[in-house]
């Protein structure tokens, strides 16, 4: 079997979020309206013999961090995504991931469940494809921003992020553990959308 070789990722910068792929950002677009989220927030440093997280770090230490944390607005039901183009064929790198993702889950006690999401079962409705059309053309300047940003970041260590805006912590709580957070913003940065389509996706 063939083994699959990821090309040169393009980031692009939306909603504040700092995005890896157009992929991604498709996924967030297509779950905005059903869903909150957090995007690579959460990192599981684990031990690479017995796949469990640990809290000493060590230079064995591994680490692993999921795509996005999202949590439904109505049912509350809390998925750790890892989103993968279809082509993407180790079988084995993905069952150690979820491996690694279901005992950092289990060790917390978390109401979450771990799910890879493939390219072709991201699927975007008219409005969010134009959407998605538009941010896309934008993908060669907000790389260049990205880029600023991280050569300021070597040189000067108290500048503050200038792309990225840090979720509220009614937010976080709410995604983490599903307690409906206060009053918010709809137009809060990387998590509801200003569009508020409904998305036809059905993530199970």
């Amino acid at each position: 079997m063939k083994t699959f070789k990821y090309k040169k990722a393009i980031k692009i910068i939306h909603w504040g979020c700092s995005f890896d792929s157009l992929l991604e950002l498709r996924f967030a677009i297509s779950i905005q309206s059903e869903y909150k989220f957090l995007r690579s927030r959460i990192s599981i440093y684990y031990d690479p013999t017995t796949k469990r997280p640990t809290n000493y770090i060590r230079t064995c230490t591994k680490r692993y961090t999921p795509d996005f944390l999202i949590r439904h607005n109505r049912t509350g039901e809390a998925i750790w995504i890892e989103v993968k183009p279809r082509a993407f064929n180790d079988a084995k790198q993905m069952a150690l991931k979820k491996e690694i993702a279901g005992n950092y889950i289990a060790t917390k006690n978390y109401d979450w469940k771990f799910k890879f999401i493939f390219d072709d079962e991201i699927m975007l409705n008219q409005e969010e494809q134009k959407q998605f059309d538009e941010i896309s053309k934008l993908r060669s300047q907000s790389a260049f921003k990205m880029r600023l940003s991280e050569l300021n970041s070597q040189f000067d260590r108290s500048s503050p992020l200038l792309f990225l805006t840090p979720p509220s912590s009614s937010l976080i709580h709410f995604v983490m553990f599903g307690t409906k957070p206060r009053a918010i913003n709809i137009l809060t940065p990387c998590f509801k959308s200003e569009f508020g389509k409904t998305s036809h996706n059905s993530i199970e």
